[in-house]
């Protein structure tokens, strides 16, 4: 089934190569028995350059340097990221990493696609599931709709909403007049 989840990948990442996606999405977090904590973001993105709005930062990477502001601190930090701190900023980078680590499965219904990645060896992560959507205006173009993580009695779930693809030209480098700036590259 890994065939579909390549074109899948491929799919995405090429659309994303080619025009920047806007979405809103909400992260809702729940442990074992207790109340679900919901936090809300934004997200845009063209290639692997991307801008996150979430947790009281906003965080951006250019292809080269992370960039985080807090805004309450007024503190702009500046740093060169591992792909494991990338992996943790963007789901479908995060999604195309355990395509290796993980036996896939899929399952398609009216349009809908629920991959499921089951990891090969005994992992923190017990299983993730990515539903995707095939877009209206092209054959094989998919667009997220959710990804599910789940790690023992903790739950994640990333909800994309108003999801959009444009010719948009974004400037990924993050600028903050007047901030403290903390260079660590």
């Amino acid at each position: 089934m890994k065939i579909l989840l390549l074109t899948v990948l491929q799919s995405l990442f090429a659309l994303l190569g080619e025009k920047t996606m806007n979405t809103d999405f909400t992260i809702t977090v729940q442990e074992h028995a207790t109340q679900p904590v919901t936090y809300t973001g934004t997200l845009t993105m063209h290639g692997e350059q991307f801008i996150l709005e979430a947790f009281g930062t906003t965080s951006s990477y250019d292809g080269k340097t992370l960039y985080s502001y807090n805004e309450d601190a007024n503190e702009l930090t500046l740093s060169t990221p591992t792909r494991d701190e990338l992996y943790q900023a963007n789901p479908l980078l995060f999604a195309q990493a355990m395509a290796d680590a993980c036996e896939v499965t899929e399952e398609t219904r009216q349009g809908v696609t629920t991959l499921t990645f089951v990891p090969k060896e005994r992992v923190a992560i017990d299983l993730i599931t990515m539903v995707v959507k095939r877009l209206a205006n092209g054959d094989k173009q998919y667009a997220p709709a959710m990804i599910t993580i789940k790690e023992g009695l903790r739950t994640t779930k990333v909800q994309f909403r108003n999801l959009g693809y444009s010719d948009e030209v974004v400037d990924f480098v993050q600028h903050a007049e007047g901030a403290f700036v903390n260079d660590v590259r």
